[in-house]
């Protein structure tokens, strides 16, 4: 019987800044991973057919990544909230939450590696993996104080189409070339 090659269904770990030394694994999530592409088109129209399309053309695609990040640690939530290396004070770290503006986000965005799970373990076969070449977290904040709900950073990356050669107009792979390594380095 014929599956995807990333599972048909299932819990993944996610490397941020894959193939640099720097690799991190974005540690846990509660809830959905959801890796989501619009694409658009432009209808074609003619007078005599009314609002009906007799043709299409293809506007362009979108991609984004979401994770909802929970119980997460200073390093991993630097990344989500796009806040910069932690902040030592005595004994402790704490991080900023800054009001962003006028940056450019490609040039600051990394690779980003999925891996599905089975059976608690992650899987080491490349050609199982998702790999997006250009992502970048745009921050977001959603935190619940009570009894009852359990606090998640609600994280979505926006998926860059690559402009470097030789991924140039690719936003990743379904799938690695066989000899991918774990964190690529």
């Amino acid at each position: 019987m014929p599956k995807l090659p990333i599972g048909d269904m299932g819990p993944c770990e996610i490397v941020w800044n894959y193939g640099e030394t720097a690799a991190l694994y974005l540690g846990e999530y509660l809830g959905q991973v959801k890796l989501t592409m619009d694409t658009k088109v432009n209808d074609i129209q003619q007078e005599s057919d009314g609002d009906a399309a007799v043709d299409g053309i293809y506007a362009g695609s979108t991609m984004t990544l979401e994770i909802p990040l929970t119980r997460s640690t200073l390093d991993e939530l630097a990344i989500a909230l796009n806040s910069g290396a932690p902040v030592p004070s005595g004994s402790l770290e704490y991080l900023e939450i800054k009001n962003q503006i006028g940056c450019d986000l490609y040039s600051l965005a990394k690779s980003i590696v999925i891996k599905p799970i089975c059976g608690d373990v992650v899987s080491t076969d490349p050609s199982e993996w998702i790999q997006l070449f250009k992502c970048y977290p745009i921050p977001g904040m959603d935190l619940v104080f009570d009894r009852a709900t359990q606090r998640i950073f609600p994280t979505k990356f926006k998926v860059f189409v690559d402009q470097d050669s030789p991924y140039t107009g690719l936003f990743g792979t379904l799938g690695m070339p066989s000899g991918s390594t774990e964190y690529g380095i």
